[in-house]
């Protein structure tokens, strides 16, 4: 990968228009990256979608260019046989279905939109100038992000989205959750996937929908916090699923660090409360301080009756039975495949690979895998396909990472970023970490990997060896070290506060030099929305990391 050629974004909080563009102002307005049940096309099918909006005269969009490519503006046109699609009255909106399924209509373009962010672009007839670009970062279920008005410079998330309607925030109904369960001396249990740990309370959805506990407050009698409205990856529970709060006041860590702190040696406040978005009560709950490593929780999820637990339970139920799983090892993934191996429908997609030590076979069957530290029950391995999931004594088992789990069971429902994430692969407990890894950058079809099979270090590997050995295979010369540096959080709101693990230098995205720093740090994110680089610096540094500002 060359880092000497660094590619300008738009800035996300404004969306750039074309001088050239006549007696229009069509712009990005809305767009749903992750679309489960929200909205359906003609099919039934809940897809992927970008609304425009027309700020200016009538507009006909034939011949126009949507693309989330920035190397392929011209990856989608606008048909130019349907006008009573592609015209756009003034104060209009248009949406388009992102499901790469053109087949389907006039109004599919050929590709999806990544729910682990990318780039989106509106282009010109000559393919060349582009009308408007959003960079938009991780995305959640049913969740849509858009300009806070139509055509307005500040995007938000949608908890009700707009397609095709005036972009305007629908406070969503205050639902039903629970303080679930409370650690105070946590030693051992549990560490926070980046920043401090400590203390930590857990919310519970009793629901059988998805809550996205953004705007709700925890509060006791001296303090409040109240969670951010603008990282609903980090604050939407789903049904009947939990959420992880660590009281260590350590804010710019993430969205699950509250500004409340309960430090070791003093006693938690005793009477909490948890408050909807509308302000009303939702519940309230007593602390009860225990030993170290003990918690102190419901006896059932939602339940009235408090119990001490010896095996605290964190983000998963409290009636939970461990069950440790076998010595299996994640082996080798690969996040950005531009001309490696093809899965069964013939689309170079992201995968990782499952690999079996020992010398018994080991069935994968309601194992989960997952991307999403807080969400560790994401993807289950089926049941009762045991002609496939079971993995041979030293052999291997390949996952799709493509979001496209109707090609097969071992897709799963999640992509692999390119800038690198988490992976765990836990037992049936859901709660029990198998392996896992925080993995870095990988440059574009090459994988990273144990050296060895089951062994250590981590390296990266031009030879890519899915679902076959990594003995033998060819390392490239240039693996940073496998300990990656942490930015957190990413993306960052413009004007907010990053911290570092490692020192380093951050660039623009033009490539201009903005600070350094020679130790681990915080430091105040730029104004300007946009791409921007990291590299890090001194011995074993890690590869260049992005920061995508907002």
């Amino acid at each position: 990968m060359n880092w000497n050629v660094l590619r300008v974004l738009a800035g996300i909080s404004c969306g750039l228009v074309g001088a050239n563009l006549a007696s229009s102002q069509v712009v990005i307005n809305e767009l749903m990256a992750v679309n489960n049940s929200t909205d359906y096309d003609d099919f039934f099918e809940a897809e992927d979608w970008i609304e425009l909006y027309n700020a200016g005269g009538i507009v006909n969009l034939a011949g126009y260019y949507l693309s989330d490519d920035p190397d392929s503006l011209t990856k989608w046109m606008f048909p130019t046989t349907n006008a009573g699609l592609t015209t756009v009255l003034p104060g209009g909106h248009l949406r388009i279905w992102c499901d790469n399924d053109v087949d389907q209509g006039e109004d599919h373009a050929g590709f999806k939109l990544s729910a682990d962010g990318e780039e989106v672009f509106l282009v010109e007839p000559d393919g060349v100038t582009i009308m408007d670009q959003i960079a938009f970062g991780p995305q959640a279920d049913n969740i849509s992000y858009g300009r806070a008005c139509d055509g307005c410079p500040d995007w938000i998330f949608f908890d009700v989205p707009t397609p095709e309607q005036p972009n305007a925030y629908t406070q969503p109904e205050t639902a039903q959750l629970y303080f679930n369960e409370f650690q105070h001396l946590n030693a051992s249990t549990v560490a926070a996937e980046v920043g401090p740990g400590g203390a930590w309370l857990e919310l519970f959805n009793p629901n059988a929908f998805a809550v996205n506990a953004a705007s709700y407050t925890v509060a006791h009698a001296n303090a409040s916090w109240t969670l951010p409205g603008n990282d609903p990856v980090g604050t939407v529970i789903e049904p009947e699923g939990f959420l992880l709060i660590w009281l260590n006041g350590e804010t710019q860590w993430g969205s699950n660090h509250a500004s409340i702190a309960i430090n070791e040696g003093e006693t938690p406040p005793a009477q909490w409360t948890l408050s909807g978005p509308d302000g009303a009560l939702v519940d309230e709950a007593t602390w009860v301080p225990v030993g170290q490593d003990e918690s102190y929780g419901r006896s059932t999820d939602g339940g009235l009756t408090w119990q001490v637990f010896a095996q605290p339970t964190p983000q998963v139920s409290n009636q939970l039975i461990l069950f440790p799983g076998a010595n299996l090892v994640l082996n080798e993934l690969l996040s950005d495949n531009v001309w490696g191996i093809a899965d069964e429908a013939g689309e170079r997609e992201d995968w990782f690979e499952i690999h079996n030590p020992t010398a018994q076979p080991v069935d994968l069957a309601g194992y989960y895998l997952t991307d999403q530290w807080n969400n560790p029950t994401k993807f289950r391995v089926p049941v009762g396909l045991p002609d496939s999931t079971v993995i041979a004594p030293g052999g291997f088992l390949l996952f799709w990472a493509d979001e496209d789990q109707n090609q097969g069971w071992n897709h799963v429902n999640f992509r692999l970023s390119n800038s690198g994430e988490h992976l765990a692969l836990r037992s049936p407990d859901g709660f029990s970490v198998v392996d896992s890894l925080n993995f870095p950058e990988i440059w574009p079809s090459f994988s990273y990997g144990r050296l060895e099979d089951a062994g250590a270090p981590w390296v990266f590997f031009e030879q890519t060896t899915p679902n076959a050995s990594n003995n033998g295979a060819t390392v490239d010369l240039a693996e940073p070290n496998s300990v990656s540096a942490v930015v957190a959080p990413n993306p960052v709101r413009r004007g907010g506060q990053v911290a570092v693990n490692a020192p380093g230098t951050l660039y623009s995205p033009q490539g201009a030099r903005i600070t350094s720093w020679g130790n681990a740090l915080q430091f105040q994110a730029p104004h300007q929305p946009g791409m921007y680089f990291i590299h890090w610096a001194g011995e074993g540094a890690s590869a260049p990391s992005k920061l995508l500002v907002l």
